[in-house]
């Protein structure tokens, strides 16, 4: 092809050094997946020991405030991508004055940010915890020393985004899941301790994770002024750059902002209709789904650079190819992840917490749904980011998430329960889908009947028949811990014949038996 001609030997070193960069992204991975575990883990712990060290009402109010602060802090991630993005591209050219001027100008710009941040927290964020949040009289006082170190933390995050872009643009996945476990292992400690003190738990505990970003941030910022030359911040307004930046992040940011409120939206509508009960059961939900999402989310950063790689060398049948097999792989992980939970919530939320939380079982199945349909649409998002043009699918993906909120708020006016409220969140992924489809299309060829035949017919029915066994199991078999083995057991097994000969071509299938065949010999001649 013509890339192939202009680029020549440079195009074959690209190509040839895939099978290096796959070796650093199984690395990678493995790093990711360990710091999801442990995380996974203490991050369980802890949301059960918050419940019972704050009680169900100030676990909600602690939640609401931090939804709140959800709309003001998700600045420090409008810029995160494009920082990462051009600090990696700066990387490759290897002109390091280059990259000290891209690493100034996007710091000075998250430091603007952060300003920002303070001026409308302080302003029209105080003003909305005040007044229209549906807070106890005597919580007053807490929320407010809540929001106001949640605000100071959001302005710690804001400026420590270009540090932590630094670390993943290196590639230092050890470094950056090692501030991770930090962070979820001394929360973990502060909510133990929160089980012997008589102070105000809530104020107390609200301090301690100031403290606890305070120290995350400080440790960022020392390892890259130590390990990368470029981390050398000083204030630079490069305009040329800075215009790249702002196009490229302003347009990004419009779809980001409009997720975030969509996903941070539905938590302040809820308070204004019901009680912070409701907002706790939302907060149990989210932990529960955020977790069982990472194990995808993880295997689709360590595809997204090579997704990059396929379109700048004009590769765009495999890097199609690519994103068919990343939405393909990743709901099949998900599926054998979440399916038992989504069958067993009531079982395993009673186990977790001791007790049933009203309206949980609904948020976190319902949840898990939403999570199906962001990793069928998250490779799609990855190719679209590649390409780079980001003006119409933020515009579009903003449409989809906003015009769900006045949607539900209508519904919730009309008498609609919380469950409702949900199910019409839900929607709004569908529709995005949709809409990055035909732009994804639009720039690269993507078959759309292909992507509509291969994956999302195929995992459909990939679900109902998995599903059918344990759904059968859990209606004739009275409630409790066998019944539970027995369901997750057959479900899990379920999932993996059918995905292994319906989910896989031959090819893969051959290539899936090989390798274990090769384990199984190995691990046979260490034993002999």
């Amino acid at each position: 092809m013509l890339v192939r001609y202009v680029l020549g030997k440079e195009y074959d070193k690209v190509m040839s050094g895939m099978s290096v960069d796959n070796k650093r992204i199984a690395k990678n991975t493995l790093y990711l997946y360990f710091r999801m575990f442990i995380s996974l883990i203490l991050g369980l712990f802890t949301a059960r020991v918050t419940i019972n060290a704050l009680g169900v009402s100030d676990y909600g109010l602690f939640n609401v405030v931090g939804g709140v602060m959800g709309f003001i802090g998700y600045f420090s991630t409008l810029l995160s991508s494009g920082t990462s993005r051009y600090l990696t591209v700066g990387l490759g050219k290897g002109d390091m004055q280059k990259l000290k001027r891209i690493f100034s100008a996007c710091g000075t710009l998250h430091l603007g940010m952060a300003i920002a941040t303070l001026i409308i927290g302080e302003t029209i964020g105080l003003w909305f915890v005040n007044y229209k949040l549906v807070i106890p009289q005597e919580r007053m006082f807490a929320a407010n020393y809540i929001y106001q170190l949640s605000l100071f933390g959001a302005f710690l995050g804001v400026t420590q985004s270009p540090y932590m872009a630094s670390v993943i643009a290196h590639e230092k996945m050890s470094t950056f899941a090692f501030m991770s476990i930090f962070d979820v292992a001394f929360k973990l400690i502060i909510v133990c301790l929160l089980l012997y003190v008589d102070t105000d738990k809530l104020m107390m505990l609200s301090t301690f994770y100031m403290v606890t970003g305070l120290l995350t941030f400080l440790m960022y910022r020392i390892y890259c002024l130590r390990k990368f030359e470029e981390c050398s911040m000083r204030l630079v307004w490069d305009k040329k750059l800075s215009k790249d930046i702002w196009n490229y992040v302003g347009w990004n940011s419009i779809g980001s902002f409009a997720y975030m409120a969509n996903n941070q939206g539905i938590t302040v509508i809820l308070n204004l209709f019901f009680s912070t009960i409701v907002n706790a059961a939302r907060g149990i939900a989210a932990t529960v789904s955020t977790n069982i999402y990472n194990f995808v989310f993880n295997f689709q950063t360590a595809v997204r650079p090579q997704i990059t790689k396929l379109f700048a060398v004009g590769e765009f049948k495999e890097m199609n190819k690519l994103i068919c097999n990343s939405a393909k792989y990743s709901t099949y992980l998900l599926i054998i992840i979440g399916l038992p939970v989504f069958i067993e919530t009531e079982y395993l939320i009673t186990l977790w917490l001791g007790h049933v939380p009203t309206y949980v079982i609904a948020f976190i199945r319902i949840t898990l749904v939403e999570m199906l349909l962001k990793s069928i649409d998250l490779p799609i998002g990855d190719g679209i980011q590649a390409v780079g043009k980001m003006k119409l699918p933020n515009i579009t993906s903003a449409i989809a998430y906003l015009a769900v909120l006045p949607t539900i708020y209508i519904a919730l006016s009309l008498g609609a329960s919380p469950v409702m409220a949900y199910i019409i969140t839900c929607m709004s992924y569908p529709l995005a889908l949709v809409c990055d489809l035909w732009i994804l299309r639009k720039y690269t060829g993507f078959d759309i009947p292909f992507y509509c035949r291969d994956i999302l017919a195929r995992l459909l029915i990939i679900i109902i028949i998995s599903a059918v066994l344990p759904t059968v199991i859990t209606f004739y078999m009275p409630f409790g811990f066998l019944r539970f083995a027995l369901s997750v057991s057959i479900c899990v097994l379920c999932s993996c014949i059918v995905i292994f000969y319906y989910g896989l071509n031959k090819e893969m299938r051959y290539k899936v038996v090989r390798k274990v065949k090769n384990k199984l010999a190995f691990a046979f001649h260490q034993n002999t």
